[in-house]
């Protein structure tokens, strides 16, 4: 066998091996064995970063192009209108709206008023109506866009922390959910990935499906609601989570 021989061979070996350990990780996620209440902290899915991380390794460190975004999420009926006419005004260039759920008709009738319909693309949170449906909005639930070169999915809903008819998953739906959809650069959603710290919190906890998908396709971003609280977190493989509230304008590279 010659050297290049070996080193291929040693390199089809070393992908053999990731591929088996990500299908038995996988496969180990989507079972349920667990005695949790299943509408609380998920203990399964506690404090397995490092694990996706030695599977997976780093998230991509730059998107294919500059993106502008307004960002609107969990209004519940007080959309700041006037915030919204600023950031329009300010940033007419932006690339797109994307709204992340938990709006009343109030609100979305205030966003129509000042941004064009076929710029915004929205998601469902736990405590929506289908306005998506009602206003005949881009739905963005398990879709992929191409907005300037950079590629988005959405996830509507959250965590199912309680037997009640909404948009939500449990850990386990979120997973199917998510894992066969195609790599992105951005996953926008309702909802965050699983937050370890919120063993207290479970309506909180976020969607493993979420940091799942994260850590296997190596997303740059993750940008989502539900928290009422806006702050940014790097997780261990580097992907940069924003948590938004309210109506927020960004720009991503």
């Amino acid at each position: 066998m010659g050297l290049f021989d070996f080193f291929k061979l040693k390199t089809q070996q070393n992908e053999n091996q990731i591929t088996e350990s990500y299908r038995d990780i996988e496969n180990e996620y989507l079972l349920v064995k667990s005695t949790d209440n299943i509408y609380g902290f998920q203990k399964k899915f506690y404090m397995q970063s490092n694990r996706l991380l030695k599977v997976f390794g780093n998230a991509r460190s730059v998107l294919p192009n500059k993106i502008k975004l307004i960002i609107i999420t969990d209004t519940h009926n007080t959309l700041d209108e006037n915030k919204l006419v600023q950031i329009v005004n300010e940033h007419p260039d932006f690339n797109v709206c994307l709204l992340l759920g938990d709006h009343s008709d109030s609100d979305i009738k205030k966003v129509l008023n000042h941004v064009s319909k076929d710029k915004i693309y929205a998601l469902l949170g736990n405590h929506d109506v289908n306005y998506i449906a009602n206003y005949n909005l881009n739905n963005l639930n398990g879709r992929i866009i191409d907005i300037n070169g950079v590629r988005l999915l959405g996830i509507q809903g959250s965590f199912k922390y309680k037997p009640v008819d909404f948009p939500s998953f449990t850990q386990e739906e979120s997973i199917k959910f998510l894992k066969d959809k195609e790599p992105v650069d951005i996953l926008i959603s309702h909802d965050g990935p699983f937050n370890d710290q919120m063993i207290n919190n479970p309506a909180h906890q976020g969607l493993f499906g979420i940091t799942y998908y994260l850590f296997k396709n190596k997303v740059k971003y993750n940008l989502h609601g539900h928290l009422h609280n806006e702050f940014e977190r790097v997780l261990d493989n580097k992907t940069i989570e924003k948590s938004l509230y309210g109506v927020n304008y960004i720009e991503l590279e």
